[in-house]
C-alpha cells in the first residue's frame, strides 16, 4: 500500500491508530487487573474493569475493521454516487422512464408552451390525445408548431420504417399521410402560419419533442412487429443532452423540404 502524499490525512492515520493502540493498551491493562489477586476482593470492580477491557479491545477490533475495508469501500461507492450526480446535472437530465404518456403532463405543457418541434415517424396516437393542447398552442400569437415526419414519396424510407413497426409499406405510407394530414386539419382551413410540415428521408432511430426549454426523447427498440416499452428520456434546456437532440433536430431541418404551408 503507497502512503498518503498529503500531510494532514498522515496526520489524522498517525493519531487514529495512536488511539486505537491506546484504546487496545488500555483493554488489555484492564483485563490483566480485573484477572489479578487485588481483583478477587473486588468483585464489583473487577466485573466492571473486565467488562470495559473487553469492550475496549472489541471496539479497537471494529475501528481496524472499517479503517481497512469499510471506509475505503463507503468511500468508493460515494465516489460512485458522486460521479452518477455530476452525470446527471452535466446532462440536465429531468427524468427517465419506459411509458412516454406519464413523461410530462402533456397537455398542460403543451398548452402552455410557445415552439413545439415534433420529430417523429409519425406519432398520430400522441397528436390525438393531445388535439386540445394543440389547439391552444397555435392559437397564440407568435406561437409555432413544427413537424418532421419522413417523406412518403421515398419508397426506401417508407420501406425501413415499414420494416421496423410490421407494417406493409402501404400501412406505412398511410400512417405518414395521416399525420400531415391531421396536422393540416388542425390548423383549420386557412393556413394560420405558426403550424409546418417537414418531410425528409431521414432514416428514424427515436421520436423527440422539443417543447420551449425541454426535449422529450422515445427510443425505438427492434423487436419487429412488437409493441414493447421503450426508454423515454426528458431533458433540460443547457445540459449535454439537450445540445445533442437539438443539434440532431437541426441537422433534420436542414436536410428537409416544407411541404405545409
Amino acid at each position: 500500500m503507497t502512503s498518503s502524499t498529503n500531510p494532514y490525512r498522515r496526520v489524522t492515520t498517525f493519531t487514529y491508530w495512536l488511539i486505537s493502540a491506546a484504546a487496545a493498551g488500555l483493554g488489555v491493562f484492564l483485563l490483566y487487573v480485573s484477572g489479578t489477586s487485588w481483583a478477587e476482593g473486588h468483585k464489583t470492580l473487577s466485573n466492571l474493569m473486565n467488562q470495559l477491557g473487553g469492550l475496549a479491545i472489541v471496539s479497537v477490533a471494529i475501528a481496524l475493521l472499517w479503517e481497512l475495508v469499510g471506509r475505503r469501500a463507503f468511500f468508493n461507492e460515494m465516489l460512485e454516487v458522486q460521479k452518477l450526480k455530476t452525470d446527471v446535472v452535466e446532462s440536465a437530465l429531468e427524468s427517465i422512464g419506459t411509458d412516454y404518456t406519464k413523461a410530462l403532463e402533456w397537455s398542460t405543457v403543451i398548452a402552455n408552451a410557445r415552439h413545439l418541434d415534433v420529430f417523429s415517424a409519425w406519432a398520430n396516437t400522441w397528436r390525438n390525445q393531445n388535439l386540445s393542447a394543440l389547439s391552444a398552442l397555435i392559437a397564440k400569437p407568435n406561437s409555432k408548431l413544427r413537424v418532421f415526419v419522413p417523406d412518403p414519396t421515398d419508397r426506401n424510407c417508407v420501406r425501413s420504417l415499414a420494416n421496423r413497426f410490421g407494417y406493409t409499406e402501404n400501412d406505412a405510407k398511410g400512417k405518414i399521410t395521416e399525420a400531415i394530414d391531421g396536422y393540416k386539419q388542425l390548423d383549420g382551413a386557412t393556413p394560420s402560419g405558426r403550424v409546418e410540415i417537414w418531410t425528409s428521408s431521414v432514416h428514424r432511430v427515436f421520436t423527440s419533442y422539443r417543447i420551449d426549454d425541454r426535449i422529450v426523447v422515445t427510443l425505438y427498440h427492434h423487436a419487429t412487429g412488437q409493441r414493447v416499452s421503450v426508454p423515454v428520456l426528458v431533458c433540460r434546456e443547457g445540459g449535454s443532452l439537450f445540445k445533442f437532440f437539438e443539434h440532431d433536430l437541426e441537422v433534420v431541418h436542414s436536410a428537409s423540404k416544407q411541404i405545409y404551408p
